[in-house]
């Protein structure tokens, strides 16, 4: 757009507001076209507003600013540039830039009547205050503390290579910035000490400053905590100190979960003196990074008591490699991993884990590294490879007291032998652990994920049990005719594979993990099988056969479906009256 049409569009605006923006000659290059107006606020206060014009608009919003800006406004920024829109949520419309502009102008105007102190005001800035309190920020510091359940606590914080960590103890912090950060512990380590406060609930946020005085401080937490909590932060403030360094962290109670932020508070007394009455300070806002447990997985939609679920998984190779890096991400840490099979170079382009996994002088196991992976990509994570009796999956779930200890099995060994072992095991045993048995399907066709031992009207062997004897057949939910072998080798029995790719792997550990949770969040209690159904032109133009399930449910997509009972299954027809 052309400034001639700006400055139109822009005439419009004056006349359809009753306002005067006119055109600035020496602009900014970031800007075609820079106009300059002012406004009144509630009828009272009058201010400065400059509206700059990008080379892409209408397809970018135009840029209104404050000029003067002297006091923190909700969604206006240092540089006094006003937040109008999430963009990524509306469609702006090319053709219609004369009501784009309004639309902007009524918006800015909007957001700059927002009253402070109003509770507008203060859930407005709740929602930007992050983003506000790291551009006034002077100090930086990590913390793992997961501040639910804190009213107020003292703990250390250990700063080496100019990096400063947050913990329950000293050796906590140590361990974070030595394994989590990969930085060396230094002879110039030393600890400060801070406290952590919340702030009352329905308190309205400090009023905002990019410079804070001592006495604010500790008046804003006295006049908005709770009698318990002010009681302990007077005995703070009773400490006498001469020369200290102290850091103050608040803890306050947002609609979306707690804003955590800090102070650097140093003390320069003449002499002993209590904290309470010390004047010569000097206050340095703290931007705090939160990387405990609950805030990292908040995103991911995990709930505090997937932390805490022991998950048992067999096999990581193409899909279970997938599934363990998707449990983790979904805030399910405690994983135990089974698996015999190495890493080899032929494995990288549908695994989890790359070529910078091989060891050229040693080839090591998939879950060695699996678990190496996780715990260096998520700081809470805690993966047992299972160097068990050879990493043999059928001497493993034969220890049935071992077995009793986890939350849910997922096997992903796609051996169709192996998982009926299983089910046999839990079944005979009534255990009571859940068991998701996933696997993938040649060329993409498709993949299944079955859920059992969740109810005991069925189990997995009904899905391989014939319908008409208690024969024992080809998995009945399949996609492809039985009797075909789809195994192909490139150089030998031993590198011998089934033809899919790492999207059909991702796909199928996608379906497990969400079951998986499904499960163990409560919300999944009956035996199901869900399968995701793909195209059949790869397997069909390789000489395949297709099965009649895959005919009838072709155009579906997904399947999702409870397990039905099979009459002739010989393990559920011994389980009847249980």
């Amino acid at each position: 757009m052309i400034k001639d049409e700006i400055i139109s569009i822009v005439q419009n605006l004056n006349e359809k507001r009753g306002v005067i923006f006119s055109d600035i000659t020496i602009i900014e290059e970031k800007y075609i076209a820079l106009f300059t107006g002012s406004i009144l606020l509630g009828g009272t206060e009058r201010i400065e507003i400059s509206i700059g014009f990008p080379p892409h608009f209408p397809l970018i919003l135009p840029d209104f600013f404050i000029k003067d800006n002297n006091r923190y406004r909700a969604h206006v920024g240092s540089d006094g540039k006003v937040c109008l829109f999430d963009t990524s949520a509306i469609l702006i419309k090319k053709g219609m830039a004369d009501q784009l502009l309004i639309d902007c102008f009524d918006q800015a105007i909007k957001i700059l009547n927002i009253r402070p102190g109003s509770k507008e005001y203060n859930s407005e800035v709740c929602r930007e205050f992050d983003s506000y309190w790291l551009s006034v920020r002077q100090k930086k510091a990590y913390s793992c503390l997961d501040t639910y359940g804190i009213k107020y606590r003292e703990c250390p914080m250990v700063i080496s290579n100019g990096v400063s960590v947050i913990a329950d103890t000293k050796l906590e912090a140590e361990r974070i910035i030595s394994n989590i950060f990969g930085l060396a512990i230094d002879k110039e380590t030393f600890e400060r000490t801070c406290i952590m406060v919340r702030i009352r609930n329905g308190s309205s946020m400090i009023p905002l400053s990019k410079q804070f005085k001592w006495n604010i401080i500790r008046r804003y937490i006295i006049n908005n905590t709770t009698s318990s909590v002010k009681n302990q932060f007077r005995k703070f403030l009773e400490k006498k100190v001469k020369h200290s360094v102290r850091y103050v962290l608040l803890i306050y109670p947002a609609t979306e979960g707690d804003i955590l932020f800090g102070f650097r508070v140093e003390f320069n007394n003449s002499k002993y003196n209590k904290i309470e009455n010390s004047i010569a300070s000097k206050v340095e806002n703290a931007y705090i990074e939160r990387i405990d447990y609950t805030y990292l997985t908040m995103r991911s939609g995990a709930t505090a008591t997937l932390r805490d679920k022991k998950i048992l998984l067999l096999g990581c190779g193409s899909v279970g490699g997938y599934i363990a890096s998707n449990l983790c991400q979904a805030g399910i840490m405690n994983i135990d991993i089974l698996d015999n099979d190495i890493l080899k170079p032929e494995n990288i382009h549908r695994h989890l884990l790359g070529f910078d996994s091989i060891n050229p002088s040693k080839y090591r196991y998939k879950a060695d590294l699996v678990k190496a992976y996780l715990e260096e990509k998520y700081p809470y994570a805690d993966v047992d490879s299972l160097n068990y009796v050879d990493r043999n999956a059928l001497t493993f779930i034969s220890d049935i007291s071992r077995l009793k200890d986890y939350d849910l099995i997922i096997s992903a060994l796609g051996e169709p032998t192996i998982n009926l072992e299983i089910n046999r095991i839990i079944e005979e045993n009534a255990l009571e652990v859940p068991c998701i048995c996933c696997f993938n399907e040649p060329y993409g066709i498709g993949g299944h994920v079955v859920s059992i031992n969740l109810e005991r009207n069925s189990c997995l062997q009904c899905f391989y049990t014939d319908q008409i004897s208690s024969d024992i057949v080809h998995f009945r939910g399949s996609f492809v005719a039985p009797g075909q072998s789809f195994k192909k080798n490139l150089s030998g029995c031993s590198s011998a594979f089934v033809p899919y790719n790492c999207l059909d792997s991702q796909q199928t550990a996608l379906l497990a993990v969400r079951k998986a949770i499904d499960i163990l969040n409560g919300d999944l209690t009956k035996n199901t099988l869900s399968s995701w159904i793909g195209s059949s032109e790869k397997l069909v133009s390789n000489g395949f056969l297709l099965s009649n399930w895959y005919m009838l449910n072709k155009e579906k997509g997904f399947i999702n479906m409870d397990a039905a009972t099979n009459p002739h299954c010989k393990i559920c027809s011994q389980n009847d009256g249980k």
